[in-house]
């Protein structure tokens, strides 16, 4: 990338609204100088610098930028590290070797997961393998219901069933690689939101061969937005529901609330829109086009995970879930609904990237256009 590091990070991505807030920077630094806010974003903490400043960036370092997934050419690099070319315009949702809609077979996988349970049935077959000795995902915060989750490093079958499900407040999930780094965990599996995701294409992209070697499957999550915590609770509490009441959310068109005394509501997505979280408003990839695999339920029957397998890696593992029986799969164009959401959400999210000039010498590459 030449000579870039945390000021240009900073500049172009923290200060410009870019940010994700991802922490893949904060993962990376080798240093340990780039903290972490409670809302999100990525800081300078080094003694005695400034926050757009890093003494050891100035000595050389840069690893902060190469792990970044929304800093320059991001988009185009890694598709061609992944894919090996750049995506078409009518590839709206990344490239892909297949989709799929997949369930797993074991009940208790099945039930305890979203949808169809795919990500669970994929992480427990990684331990059940020996493919991996850590997961890094998330768990539900005690005491905060659905409605707030924190990263969490996930070491086993048990770990995995116990945090299954979905979240809809953001967790930076690769802030658990410190504790598997610690642990010298040696095979790990990220699971994350689209810009996680990225990640997968960054370390191998950019040269972060630490990562590159760890990291050995990433799970996407399809992701159009996460709501802040204290927005939620406005919402609820305008319907008459207290937070603490709440058992379970889902997200599908529209906000789907069960609560403790067995009723069921729903709220109009709309009302939600206002409290999106900061890092999500600019956010064009829905998809996590550069995962190995990218999950979601967004079709006409929640008792399936649609997926796209994305890479070599991806359909190896795929492969594996499915020869074990773990894992049932039907085509993906089964569900029309499914797939029609799944062109319209990533055509929208993509639109979401400004075009607006950078500060001088500043670099914003524009997406490629879609059809």
């Amino acid at each position: 990338m030449g000579e870039v590091h945390w000021r240009e990070l900073y500049h172009e991505v923290v200060d410009t609204g870019l940010c994700t807030g991802c922490a893949a920077c904060v993962m990376a630094c080798p240093t340990d100088v780039l903290g972490y806010t409670d809302d999100f974003i990525p800081f300078q903490q080094g003694e005695g610098m400034g926050h757009d400043q890093c003494v050891i960036g100035d000595r050389g370092c840069d690893i902060c930028t190469r792990a970044c997934p929304r800093f320059r050419d991001w988009e185009s690099d890694l598709d061609v590290e992944l894919f090996g070319r750049v995506r078409r315009e009518d590839e709206v949702y990344g490239i892909a070797r297949s989709i799929l809609l997949t369930r797993a077979t074991d009940a208790g996988v099945h039930e305890g997961g979203q949808d169809g349970g795919l990500v669970s049935a994929l992480l427990c077959w990684g331990f059940d393998t020996e493919r991996i000795d850590g997961a890094l995902t998330s768990r539900i915060v005690e005491d905060r219901g659905p409605f707030d989750a924190a990263p969490f490093l996930a070491r086993n079958r048990e770990d995995v069933l116990a945090t299954a499900g979905s979240r809809y407040t953001y967790s930076a999930n690769p802030l658990a690689m410190a504790e598997a780094d610690d642990d010298r965990l040696r095979q790990i599996a990220l699971v994350g939101m689209s810009c996680m995701a990225s990640i997968n294409g960054t370390v191998s992209a950019y040269g972060i061969n630490k990562y590159k070697r760890k990291v050995a499957l990433t799970i996407g999550l399809l992701c159009s937005k996460t709501f802040t915590y204290e927005g939620q609770e406005q919402v609820l509490a305008e319907h008459g529901i207290a937070m603490e009441d709440v058992t379970k959310i889902n997200v599908k068109g529209r906000y789907m609330v069960w609560t403790r005394d067995g009723a069921f509501h729903e709220i109009p997505l709309k009302e939600l829109h206002p409290h999106t979280r900061p890092g999500c408003q600019l956010c064009p990839d829905f998809a996590a086009q550069h995962a190995d695999i990218s999950t979601g339920g967004i079709g006409a029957d929640d008792d399936w995970t649609l997926t796209i397998v994305r890479t070599e890696r991806g359909e190896e593992w795929m492969r594996g879930v499915i020869d074990a029986g773990l894992v049932e799969a039907r085509p993906g164009e089964d569900d029309a609904v499914a797939m029609k959401l799944l062109t319209a959400l990533s055509r929208k999210s993509r639109q979401r990237w400004p075009a607006d000039v950078l500060p001088e010498g500043a670099r914003r590459p524009a997406l490629l256009p879609t059809v």
